[in-house]
Formats: structure tokens, sequence, C-alpha cells
């Protein structure tokens, strides 16, 4: 609902599935934002628990909460139910088990209405958080504004350094300029690609270092979760990224994409080593052994990136046997208890 203020309305986009222990947590840190002009999308994927009920109540008591109820599809298809459905200036993303600060959406609009140009995105800084008490570490604010080509070299830049850094949930972006595109549906890793396209359209970017968002990381998650068949799709993510950039001369946009795709045995190597696998039908013997022939092919590619040097231990290591890795951790988390 639009107020007379002409205030940007905000349409912020919320996917739902069997997430009835966090959808309180998240939806109240929306609703009891300072900013009060916006339009929660609550997209409901066929959720087996009570979600579909609570999300409901939540349209009874405020007017600013729309529910779309849906067959379940996946998070790319809600993302994509929830910018068909919005009519807000701007829209953002918030995963259902995250939350984000009360004061994050005056902050983006306090940041837009500073320029005289118009902003076509504004992103803040996102947080890990174990539960509801994080502190939130409050790193140094650093604003920096960015411009045509500098948007995706800073996105590839940024994004080697930092997994989350694709992360759409740490953006406010003008519906202008992602309402004419779509998550790529049935699969994950979906974030990539997506952000690449809409950063590649973007001609101002205002970007702070200042955390505003928190994703939670539950036992259940995709992320903390053994290996699967469907990680595999993060090389159809990369394989699009890498052919993305191919066609990009400035900075470091080809170069960068070249190295997310020599990364990729790396990271479905290392989850392999974290959590195992938990996809039965997966033969690990055979899955890591074509993944360390791909990790060996691109270990020089690793080795001189722009990358951590913890991670760089870690390509060493598992380019020699993954149990070069699995057996320092599984002492490490005896040790933990």
């Amino acid at each position: 609902m639009r107020n007379t203020n002409n205030e940007p309305l905000i349409s912020v986009v919320v996917p739902i599935y069997n997430v009835e222990k966090y959808i309180d947590r998240c939806v109240k840190s929306i609703l009891n934002q300072t900013y009060r002009n916006i339009e929660v999308l609550l997209i409901d994927d066929g959720s087996p628990d009570k979600c579909p009920q609570i999300c409901d109540d939540y349209a009874v008591k405020d007017n600013r909460v729309k529910v779309v109820h849906k067959p379940n599809g996946g998070l790319a298809s809600a993302r994509n139910a929830g910018v068909l459905n919005a009519t807000g200036d701007y829209i953002c993303f918030v995963d259902s088990d995250d939350w984000i600060d009360t004061d994050t959406f005056e902050y983006g609009i306090q940041l837009i209405v500073k320029e005289t140009q118009k902003v076509d995105i504004v992103q803040y800084g996102i947080e890990l958080a174990q539960n509801e008490n994080h502190q939130n570490k409050r790193n140094k604010e650093r604003i920096t504004k960015f411009e045509g080509k500098e948007i995706l070299n800073h996105l590839m830049i940024m994004s080697t350094k930092t997994d989350s850094f694709f992360s759409v949930c740490r953006c406010l972006f003008s519906t202008d300029l992602i309402k004419n595109e779509s998550f790529p549906e049935g699969r994950i890793n979906e974030d990539i690609a997506y952000k690449y396209r809409v950063f590649s359209k973007a001609s101002v970017l205002i970007d702070s270092t200042l955390p505003k968002y928190y994703y939670f990381q539950n036992k259940g998650s995709i992320t903390t979760e053994g290996f699967k068949s469907r990680d595999l799709d993060l090389y159809i993510a990369a394989t699009e990224l890498k052919s993305m950039t191919e066609k990009e001369e400035y900075g470091k946009i080809k170069y960068l994409g070249n190295v997310k795709y020599a990364r990729t045995s790396l990271s479905l190597l290392c989850k392999i080593a974290f959590y195992g696998i938990s996809d039965e039908q997966i033969d690990k013997k055979t899955t890591v052994k074509n993944l360390q022939t791909e990790l060996r092919k691109c270990i020089w590619v690793i080795l001189k990136s722009p990358i951590p040097v913890s991670r760089k231990l870690c390509a060493v290591l598992l380019s020699i046997h993954i149990k070069c890795l699995e057996v320092p951790l599984g002492v490490y988390k005896k040790i933990r208890g």
C-alpha cells in the first residue's frame, strides 16, 4: 500500500516451505521495520506444515501482507512468483529462516535518496548467524558507489573473496531492473547467473559493508546437509557464469569467471569432506575420483587465483586425497564435541 509521502514502496518476497519453526522470526523482522511503506509477499510454496495458515493469519493482522499459495516448485519458483506479484518500486528477497535488522529498509532508502542519479541496486552486508541472539559484528561502514562495468568487476572480485556475495538476499533491486528476469527453476545455486545478469544491466550500485541481513545456517539447510546429486548444479551455474564473462574485457571480469569455474570441483569436494554424502544412490568413490580429476586439471588456476590461502591449502590436500582433509576435520569435530 503506497503512502502519501512519495516514499518508494518496497516489495519483500519471502519464499516459504516447511519453516514453521522459523517463520515468525523472519516475518516479524520485516513487519517491524522502521520504514513502513512495504508490501510483504509471503509465497507459500506448497508447504506441508502449518506455514500456509500462519501466512494467512499474518495477512489478516497486517494489510501490508499478501499471501500467494502455490504448488511446490522450489525456491526459484517461489521467488519468481513473488516478483510477478510485486507492485513496489524496489524488490528484495528474504529467505524464511533468515532475518534482517529493523532499520534495513530505512538504511537502504537513505542511501538511495542521497543520490542525484537513479540507483538501480543497494547492497548491504550479510552475516552468518547460529541463532537470533547473534551479535552483529558491526563492521566498519564503508559506502561505495559503482557505475557501468565497475559494477560487474566489483561483483566478480568480491564473490571470489566470499561466496555469500552472490546472494540476492543482500540487495534492494529496482523493480524495473528485475521485472523481466527470472530465476532458473528446478535447480539450486540459482543466485549466481541471476545476479550476474541483473548486475550487468545496472547503471548505479551503492554498496555498503554494514551488515543488515542475517543468514541462518541450520543443520537442515541446503548448505550444511550432506552432498547430493543436485549439488552438481553448481557446475551448471559456473558454466553459465563463465560463458557470460567470456565476452567481457573490462577489468578482471573474464579472468574471475574462469576462476569461479575452476573452483567448482574444490567447492564440491570440500562439501563432501565437511558434511559427507547424504544421497545413498551416490557412489562416493567414483564421485570423489571424478571431482579430483577436475580439480587436478584446474589446480594451477586455483593456486594463482586471489582466493584465501586456506582454500588453496584445501585444494592441495584434496588433490592428493580426500582423507587429507577428512581426517583432520574429524579430529577437530571430536575435540569440539
